[in-house]
């Protein structure tokens, strides 16, 4: 198969993959953002500051995240500790404030819509693994939709990772082959290939790169095979 008839598979491909990853990125970066804000809140409270109104803000901008999957178990269980410890200075304080009564609220519902959001998490976990196979071809676990999202948002998270400390996507490019080719990461190697697709679309000659993807691949499906 010659190198444009690649690309061109490629770009049939990674086209709409492209698109959920950006969407993807951004969503991660408001979550980012805060968990960060809310971490800042925390540390402010430890202090001895006093940011019932910036807690309260808080809540009303991001009460929705346990009703949707913008947030996974990780970032619930950070948000749980943080609010914890609020919680923990503000009866240390013996704060009975109005203001403060009312944090205290949020929290506890937050708290409660926590544990009924990873019930909800258990029972459809349990649920995907009775799920009877969508096609008589085999097993397409890694082939359903919720399978996929996952697989972007790790792709999504390597990409915030890589390009942490870096000025160009070509340095994102060369580590995550280095990563697909060394690691056998699949993540790493979805990355290349988005990342390629992206420089070839912007003008940028990316037939080295290209090369290296096609090894990494290679390397990857042999690791498959042995495991």
């Amino acid at each position: 198969m010659s190198q444009v008839e690649t690309l061109k598979i490629l770009e049939e491909r990674l086209e709409s993959y492209l698109d959920e990853a950006i969407a993807l990125k951004d969503e991660r970066l408001g979550v980012l953002d805060g968990l960060h804000r809310l971490d800042i809140i925390t540390r402010g409270f430890i202090e001895g500051d006093s940011l019932t109104d910036d807690i309260g803000n808080w809540f009303g901008d991001h009460s929705g995240w346990l009703e949707s999957d913008r947030i996974k178990a990780p970032d619930r269980n950070r948000v749980n500790l943080m609010l914890g410890q609020i919680q923990k200075e503000i009866h240390a304080s013996q704060d009975d404030s109005p203001a403060a009564r009312k944090i205290s609220g949020e929290i506890n519902r937050w708290s409660e819509r926590l544990g009924q959001a990873e019930k909800a998490d258990e029972k459809k976990h349990k649920l995907v693994l009775k799920r009877q196979p969508e096609s008589a071809a085999g097993d397409l676990e890694d082939d359903t939709i919720p399978a996929f999202a996952e697989s972007l948002q790790r792709t999504t998270g390597l990409f915030l990772d890589l390009s942490g400390d870096r000025q160009h996507l070509m340095s994102v490019l060369d580590e995550a082959l280095k990563s697909a080719t060394l690691g056998q990461s699949k993540e790493a190697l979805l990355l290349s290939a988005s990342i390629i697709y992206y420089l070839k679309r912007n003008g940028y000659k990316v037939e080295p790169f290209l090369k290296r993807l096609k090894e990494a691949e290679s390397v990857h499906q042999g690791g498959s095979q042995r495991a």
